[in-house]
Protein backbone atom coordinates (compact mmCIF):
# COMPACT_ATOMS: atom_id res chain seq x y z
CA UNK A 1 0.00 0.00 0.00
CA UNK A 2 3.02 2.40 0.98
CA UNK A 3 4.57 1.76 -2.12
CA UNK A 4 1.33 2.61 -4.18
CA UNK A 5 0.82 5.71 -2.56
CA UNK A 6 4.50 6.36 -2.97
CA UNK A 7 4.27 6.00 -7.08
CA UNK A 8 0.92 7.97 -6.96
CA UNK A 9 2.78 10.76 -5.17
CA UNK A 10 5.65 10.69 -7.73
CA UNK A 11 3.69 10.67 -10.75
CA UNK A 12 1.46 13.68 -9.41
CA UNK A 13 4.23 15.92 -8.81
CA UNK A 14 5.62 15.03 -12.39
CA UNK A 15 2.23 15.91 -13.86
CA UNK A 16 2.26 19.30 -11.69
CA UNK A 17 6.21 19.77 -12.50
CA UNK A 18 5.37 19.66 -16.07
CA UNK A 19 1.97 21.68 -16.44
CA UNK A 20 4.27 24.03 -14.39
CA UNK A 21 6.71 24.10 -17.10
CA UNK A 22 4.21 24.27 -20.00
CA UNK A 23 2.60 27.00 -18.43
CA UNK A 24 5.95 28.97 -17.73
CA UNK A 25 6.44 28.01 -21.57
CA UNK A 26 2.97 29.75 -23.01
CA UNK A 27 4.04 32.87 -21.05
CA UNK A 28 4.93 35.48 -23.54
CA UNK A 29 7.92 37.81 -23.15
CA UNK A 30 7.53 41.07 -22.37
CA UNK A 31 9.26 44.14 -21.27
CA UNK A 32 7.49 45.86 -17.97
CA UNK A 33 9.70 49.36 -18.22
CA UNK A 34 12.08 50.29 -20.51
CA UNK A 35 16.02 51.04 -20.33
CA UNK A 36 17.01 54.19 -18.99
CA UNK A 37 20.09 55.63 -19.45
CA UNK A 38 21.46 58.86 -16.50
CA UNK A 39 19.54 62.18 -17.00
CA UNK A 40 23.29 64.10 -17.54
CA UNK A 41 26.36 62.62 -18.64
CA UNK A 42 29.75 64.45 -17.89
CA UNK A 43 31.77 63.99 -20.49
CA UNK A 44 34.86 61.75 -19.97
CA UNK A 45 32.28 59.48 -17.85
CA UNK A 46 31.58 56.07 -18.24
CA UNK A 47 27.53 55.29 -18.55
CA UNK A 48 25.85 52.37 -17.66
CA UNK A 49 22.69 51.62 -18.73
CA UNK A 50 19.90 50.70 -16.56
CA UNK A 51 18.57 47.46 -17.92
CA UNK A 52 15.03 46.96 -18.65
CA UNK A 53 12.52 45.08 -16.39
CA UNK A 54 10.76 42.02 -18.08
CA UNK A 55 8.92 39.07 -17.19
CA UNK A 56 10.86 36.52 -18.01
CA UNK A 57 14.61 35.92 -17.72
CA UNK A 58 17.11 36.67 -20.65
CA UNK A 59 20.23 37.17 -21.66
CA UNK A 60 21.06 40.68 -22.81
CA UNK A 61 23.33 42.58 -24.98
CA UNK A 62 23.86 46.05 -25.92
CA UNK A 63 24.54 48.40 -28.93
CA UNK A 64 24.89 52.15 -28.67
CA UNK A 65 24.36 55.46 -31.21
CA UNK A 66 26.85 58.02 -29.59
CA UNK A 67 26.59 60.97 -32.50
CA UNK A 68 25.28 58.75 -34.68
CA UNK A 69 27.72 56.14 -34.99
CA UNK A 70 27.27 52.87 -34.34
CA UNK A 71 29.10 50.67 -30.83
CA UNK A 72 28.22 47.44 -29.82
CA UNK A 73 29.63 46.18 -26.18
CA UNK A 74 27.99 42.89 -26.43
CA UNK A 75 27.03 42.07 -22.70
CA UNK A 76 28.65 44.67 -21.17
CA UNK A 77 26.22 47.69 -20.58
CA UNK A 78 28.66 50.36 -19.97
CA UNK A 79 30.27 52.56 -22.63
CA UNK A 80 32.95 55.25 -22.18
CA UNK A 81 32.40 58.44 -23.32
CA UNK A 82 35.05 61.25 -24.22
CA UNK A 83 35.65 65.47 -23.07
CA UNK A 84 35.42 65.37 -27.37
CA UNK A 85 31.63 63.68 -26.91
CA UNK A 86 30.30 66.64 -25.26
CA UNK A 87 27.35 67.97 -27.25
CA UNK A 88 26.72 64.43 -28.55
CA UNK A 89 23.69 62.71 -28.59
CA UNK A 90 23.66 59.21 -26.93
CA UNK A 91 21.22 56.38 -26.86
CA UNK A 92 21.31 52.19 -26.31
CA UNK A 93 18.91 49.83 -27.36
CA UNK A 94 18.62 46.54 -24.86
CA UNK A 95 18.50 43.53 -27.49
CA UNK A 96 16.62 40.85 -25.01
CA UNK A 97 16.95 37.16 -25.84
CA UNK A 98 14.63 34.71 -23.66
CA UNK A 99 14.78 30.84 -23.16
CA UNK A 100 12.31 30.18 -26.66
CA UNK A 101 14.70 31.94 -28.68
CA UNK A 102 12.05 35.33 -29.04
CA UNK A 103 14.25 38.69 -29.12
CA UNK A 104 12.71 41.84 -27.72
CA UNK A 105 14.54 45.11 -27.83
CA UNK A 106 14.04 48.09 -25.03
CA UNK A 107 15.80 51.69 -26.18
CA UNK A 108 16.39 54.62 -24.45
CA UNK A 109 15.66 58.16 -24.07
CA UNK A 110 18.54 60.10 -26.30
CA UNK A 111 20.24 62.26 -23.48
CA UNK A 112 22.59 64.68 -24.60
CA UNK A 113 26.51 64.32 -23.45
CA UNK A 114 27.48 66.97 -21.54
CA UNK A 115 26.25 70.60 -20.81
CA UNK A 116 27.16 74.38 -21.37
CA UNK A 117 30.75 74.72 -20.40
CA UNK A 118 31.46 77.72 -18.11
CA UNK A 119 33.93 80.22 -19.02
CA UNK A 120 37.49 79.20 -18.50
CA UNK A 121 36.59 75.60 -18.55
CA UNK A 122 38.42 73.08 -20.49
CA UNK A 123 36.34 71.52 -23.18
CA UNK A 124 33.95 72.88 -25.65
CA UNK A 125 30.45 74.45 -25.12
CA UNK A 126 27.44 72.14 -25.93
CA UNK A 127 26.13 73.68 -29.55
CA UNK A 128 22.31 75.14 -29.06
CA UNK A 129 20.65 74.59 -32.01
CA UNK A 130 17.60 76.55 -32.99
CA UNK A 131 16.15 73.80 -34.62
CA UNK A 132 17.56 70.22 -35.46
CA UNK A 133 16.11 66.37 -36.20
CA UNK A 134 18.08 63.57 -35.44
CA UNK A 135 15.71 60.98 -36.13
CA UNK A 136 16.69 58.49 -33.30
CA UNK A 137 13.37 57.09 -33.31
CA UNK A 138 12.32 53.41 -33.20
CA UNK A 139 13.04 51.90 -37.01
CA UNK A 140 9.64 52.27 -39.21
CA UNK A 141 8.51 56.00 -37.76
CA UNK A 142 7.99 58.70 -40.26
CA UNK A 143 8.84 62.50 -39.76
CA UNK A 144 6.97 64.76 -37.71
CA UNK A 145 4.28 66.45 -39.59
CA UNK A 146 4.99 69.82 -37.42
CA UNK A 147 8.21 70.21 -39.38
CA UNK A 148 8.09 68.45 -42.83
CA UNK A 149 4.81 69.17 -45.39
CA UNK A 150 3.81 65.59 -46.26
CA UNK A 151 0.48 66.87 -48.64
CA UNK A 152 2.09 69.91 -50.23
CA UNK A 153 1.78 69.77 -54.09
CA UNK A 154 5.32 71.06 -54.01
CA UNK A 155 6.49 67.74 -52.36
CA UNK A 156 4.47 64.79 -53.41
CA UNK A 157 3.53 63.22 -57.09
CA UNK A 158 5.86 64.72 -60.34
CA UNK A 159 5.29 68.08 -60.57
CA UNK A 160 2.20 68.05 -62.52
CA UNK A 161 0.48 69.25 -59.40
CA UNK A 162 2.28 72.50 -59.67
CA UNK A 163 1.93 72.88 -63.36
CA UNK A 164 5.36 71.75 -63.55
CA UNK A 165 5.49 68.27 -64.92
CA UNK A 166 9.23 66.51 -64.33
CA UNK A 167 9.65 69.54 -61.92
CA UNK A 168 11.23 71.13 -64.84
CA UNK A 169 14.50 68.68 -65.24
CA UNK A 170 12.37 65.71 -67.05
CA UNK A 171 12.69 63.64 -64.06
CA UNK A 172 11.02 60.15 -63.82
CA UNK A 173 10.06 59.82 -60.22
CA UNK A 174 6.72 59.85 -58.65
CA UNK A 175 7.34 61.64 -54.81
CA UNK A 176 5.63 59.60 -52.11
CA UNK A 177 6.90 61.83 -48.73
CA UNK A 178 5.73 58.93 -46.27
CA UNK A 179 8.36 56.92 -47.39
CA UNK A 180 10.86 58.32 -45.65
CA UNK A 181 11.30 56.26 -42.45
CA UNK A 182 13.69 55.62 -39.63
CA UNK A 183 16.15 52.65 -39.86
CA UNK A 184 16.48 52.14 -36.15
CA UNK A 185 20.37 53.55 -36.02
CA UNK A 186 19.61 56.79 -35.90
CA UNK A 187 18.72 57.58 -39.60
CA UNK A 188 16.61 58.79 -41.64
CA UNK A 189 16.08 56.43 -44.77
CA UNK A 190 15.03 58.59 -48.53
CA UNK A 191 14.36 55.66 -50.82
CA UNK A 192 14.38 55.68 -54.74
CA UNK A 193 12.70 51.90 -55.87
CA UNK A 194 11.31 50.95 -59.48
CA UNK A 195 7.62 50.65 -59.23
CA UNK A 196 5.65 47.77 -59.48
CA UNK A 197 2.26 47.16 -61.39
CA UNK A 198 0.18 47.43 -57.94
CA UNK A 199 1.54 50.94 -57.58
CA UNK A 200 -0.54 52.67 -59.96
CA UNK A 201 0.99 55.53 -60.25
CA UNK A 202 0.87 58.03 -63.25
CA UNK A 203 3.34 60.01 -64.65
CA UNK A 204 3.40 62.84 -67.01
CA UNK A 205 5.18 60.49 -69.61
CA UNK A 206 2.88 57.44 -68.57
CA UNK A 207 3.04 54.86 -66.21
CA UNK A 208 5.40 56.20 -63.55
CA UNK A 209 9.05 53.80 -63.76
CA UNK A 210 10.00 55.00 -60.43
CA UNK A 211 8.76 56.31 -57.13
CA UNK A 212 10.75 58.10 -54.09
CA UNK A 213 10.77 60.40 -51.17
CA UNK A 214 11.03 64.01 -51.42
CA UNK A 215 10.39 66.10 -47.87
CA UNK A 216 9.86 70.11 -48.02
CA UNK A 217 9.71 72.16 -44.97
CA UNK A 218 7.41 74.73 -46.52
CA UNK A 219 4.55 75.88 -44.45
CA UNK A 220 5.40 74.37 -41.17
CA UNK A 221 9.31 75.70 -40.97
CA UNK A 222 11.25 78.44 -42.51
CA UNK A 223 14.95 79.87 -41.93
CA UNK A 224 16.79 83.19 -42.69
CA UNK A 225 20.38 83.31 -42.20
CA UNK A 226 21.87 81.19 -39.94
CA UNK A 227 23.97 77.68 -39.99
CA UNK A 228 22.66 74.59 -42.11
CA UNK A 229 24.55 71.76 -41.83
CA UNK A 230 23.21 67.39 -42.43
CA UNK A 231 25.42 65.04 -41.98
CA UNK A 232 24.11 62.27 -45.26
CA UNK A 233 25.12 59.54 -47.01
CA UNK A 234 24.36 57.79 -49.99
CA UNK A 235 23.84 54.50 -51.58
CA UNK A 236 24.83 55.91 -55.65
CA UNK A 237 23.58 54.15 -59.34
CA UNK A 238 23.60 55.69 -62.48
CA UNK A 239 20.85 58.33 -62.73
CA UNK A 240 20.52 59.18 -58.55
CA UNK A 241 19.98 62.74 -58.31
CA UNK A 242 20.21 63.21 -54.92
CA UNK A 243 19.68 67.25 -53.08
CA UNK A 244 19.75 68.58 -50.00
CA UNK A 245 18.38 72.36 -50.83
CA UNK A 246 16.97 75.44 -49.85
CA UNK A 247 13.68 77.56 -51.99
CA UNK A 248 12.25 80.72 -51.11
CA UNK A 249 9.12 80.09 -49.10
CA UNK A 250 8.00 82.63 -51.44
CA UNK A 251 7.99 80.25 -54.20
CA UNK A 252 4.65 79.85 -54.68
CA UNK A 253 3.56 82.98 -55.78
CA UNK A 254 6.67 84.21 -57.17
CA UNK A 255 7.87 81.49 -59.42
CA UNK A 256 11.74 80.26 -59.84
CA UNK A 257 13.93 81.08 -60.22
CA UNK A 258 12.88 84.95 -58.83
CA UNK A 259 12.00 82.28 -55.31
CA UNK A 260 15.98 81.97 -55.45
CA UNK A 261 17.31 78.32 -55.07
CA UNK A 262 20.35 77.39 -52.89
CA UNK A 263 21.79 73.84 -53.73
CA UNK A 264 23.28 72.59 -50.37
CA UNK A 265 24.79 69.67 -51.67
CA UNK A 266 23.84 67.68 -54.79
CA UNK A 267 25.58 64.43 -56.60
CA UNK A 268 24.94 62.44 -59.45
CA UNK A 269 24.94 58.83 -58.63
CA UNK A 270 27.30 57.82 -60.89
CA UNK A 271 30.11 60.32 -59.63
CA UNK A 272 30.41 59.04 -55.69
CA UNK A 273 33.56 61.10 -55.34
CA UNK A 274 32.32 64.58 -57.01
CA UNK A 275 30.24 67.37 -54.80
CA UNK A 276 28.28 70.23 -55.80
CA UNK A 277 27.11 73.60 -54.46
CA UNK A 278 25.03 76.05 -56.53
CA UNK A 279 22.97 79.17 -56.16
CA UNK A 280 20.14 80.17 -58.59
CA UNK A 281 18.50 83.62 -58.81
CA UNK A 282 17.16 85.77 -61.84
CA UNK A 283 19.83 86.29 -63.97
CA UNK A 284 22.37 84.36 -62.26
CA UNK A 285 21.74 80.49 -62.60
CA UNK A 286 24.28 77.79 -62.19
CA UNK A 287 26.39 79.90 -60.24
CA UNK A 288 28.33 76.96 -58.29
CA UNK A 289 31.52 75.18 -57.46
CA UNK A 290 32.34 71.48 -56.84
CA UNK A 291 34.95 69.36 -54.89
CA UNK A 292 35.87 66.17 -54.30
CA UNK A 293 34.50 64.02 -51.23
CA UNK A 294 37.33 62.50 -49.87
CA UNK A 295 36.35 58.61 -49.19
CA UNK A 296 33.05 59.20 -51.81
CA UNK A 297 29.72 59.64 -50.94
CA UNK A 298 29.12 56.22 -49.45
CA UNK A 299 30.42 57.23 -46.47
CA UNK A 300 28.61 59.99 -44.09
CA UNK A 301 29.96 63.48 -44.12
CA UNK A 302 28.44 66.75 -43.04
CA UNK A 303 27.08 69.02 -45.74
CA UNK A 304 26.45 73.25 -44.52
CA UNK A 305 26.19 76.12 -45.46
CA UNK A 306 26.71 79.46 -43.70
CA UNK A 307 24.50 82.22 -44.66
CA UNK A 308 24.29 85.59 -43.63
CA UNK A 309 22.73 88.93 -44.96
CA UNK A 310 24.28 89.19 -48.64
CA UNK A 311 26.65 86.08 -48.43
CA UNK A 312 26.27 83.04 -48.43
CA UNK A 313 29.61 80.11 -48.03
CA UNK A 314 29.61 76.41 -48.60
CA UNK A 315 31.43 73.79 -46.54
CA UNK A 316 32.60 70.06 -46.97
CA UNK A 317 32.97 68.60 -43.50
CA UNK A 318 34.21 71.77 -42.34
CA UNK A 319 36.24 72.89 -45.30
CA UNK A 320 35.12 75.75 -47.44
CA UNK A 321 34.90 75.29 -51.09
CA UNK A 322 32.41 78.18 -52.07
CA UNK A 323 30.94 81.43 -51.54
CA UNK A 324 28.40 83.37 -53.32
CA UNK A 325 28.24 87.42 -52.34
CA UNK A 326 25.26 89.88 -53.53
CA UNK A 327 28.18 92.18 -54.73
CA UNK A 328 28.99 89.37 -56.90
CA UNK A 329 26.17 88.81 -59.04
CA UNK A 330 26.52 91.36 -62.20
CA UNK A 331 24.13 94.24 -60.65
CA UNK A 332 20.90 91.14 -60.29
CA UNK A 333 18.55 91.20 -57.64
CA UNK A 334 19.84 89.03 -54.74
CA UNK A 335 16.89 87.36 -53.00
CA UNK A 336 18.17 85.30 -50.80
CA UNK A 337 17.57 88.05 -47.70
CA UNK A 338 14.33 86.64 -47.12
CA UNK A 339 12.60 83.42 -45.46
CA UNK A 340 13.64 79.39 -47.41
CA UNK A 341 12.57 76.22 -46.81
CA UNK A 342 14.12 73.22 -46.68
CA UNK A 343 13.94 70.08 -49.16
CA UNK A 344 15.51 66.49 -49.02
CA UNK A 345 14.89 64.19 -52.31
CA UNK A 346 15.98 61.65 -54.39
CA UNK A 347 15.61 62.56 -58.00
CA UNK A 348 15.83 60.23 -60.20
CA UNK A 349 16.78 60.75 -64.05
CA UNK A 350 16.51 64.33 -65.39
CA UNK A 351 18.37 66.93 -67.31
CA UNK A 352 20.99 66.96 -64.29
CA UNK A 353 22.22 63.15 -64.97
CA UNK A 354 22.07 63.40 -68.34
CA UNK A 355 18.33 61.99 -68.39
CA UNK A 356 20.27 58.43 -67.86
CA UNK A 357 19.08 55.58 -65.23
CA UNK A 358 21.49 52.51 -65.31
CA UNK A 359 19.69 49.32 -66.20
CA UNK A 360 21.15 47.48 -63.36
CA UNK A 361 19.67 50.47 -60.60
CA UNK A 362 16.59 49.15 -59.24
CA UNK A 363 16.81 50.33 -56.16
CA UNK A 364 18.77 53.76 -54.48
CA UNK A 365 18.19 56.27 -51.30
CA UNK A 366 19.67 58.95 -49.37
CA UNK A 367 20.44 58.34 -45.48
CA UNK A 368 20.69 61.33 -42.87
CA UNK A 369 22.15 61.11 -39.52
CA UNK A 370 20.89 64.69 -38.47
CA UNK A 371 20.18 67.81 -39.48
CA UNK A 372 21.35 71.14 -37.16
CA UNK A 373 20.23 74.76 -37.94
CA UNK A 374 21.83 77.40 -35.26
CA UNK A 375 22.81 80.98 -35.76
CA UNK A 376 25.87 82.31 -36.21
CA UNK A 377 26.93 85.10 -34.11
CA UNK A 378 23.37 85.69 -33.20
CA UNK A 379 22.55 85.76 -37.05
CA UNK A 380 19.91 83.84 -38.24
CA UNK A 381 15.57 82.75 -37.30
CA UNK A 382 13.53 79.81 -36.97
CA UNK A 383 9.83 80.54 -38.48
CA UNK A 384 7.48 78.58 -37.29
CA UNK A 385 4.35 78.46 -39.15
Amino acid sequence: MFRKLASALIAASVIIAIAGASAQAAVAPRIIKVASLPAAITPGATVRVTPAVANLKATRTYVWYLAGQRIATGSDRSLKTFVSDNGSSLFAIESLKFANKKVLTSRTKTVTVGTAVPPNSPGPPTPTYLWDQEFNDFAGSGVSTSDFNLTSPYGTGDGSGIGNPGWGNNEAEWYLPTTAKTDGQGNLVLPAQKTVANDNLQCYYGTCSWKSAKLITLGKIGFKYGRIEVRAKLSGGQGQWPAIWLLGANQPSVGWPQCGEVDIAEWKGDLPNMLWGTLHGPGYLNQGNTTSINGGFTGYHTYRIDWIPNQITWYLDGVQYHQMKASGIGGNTWVFNSEQYLILNVAMGGNFVGNQIGNSVTQTSMSVDWIHYSSIDGVGTLIRH
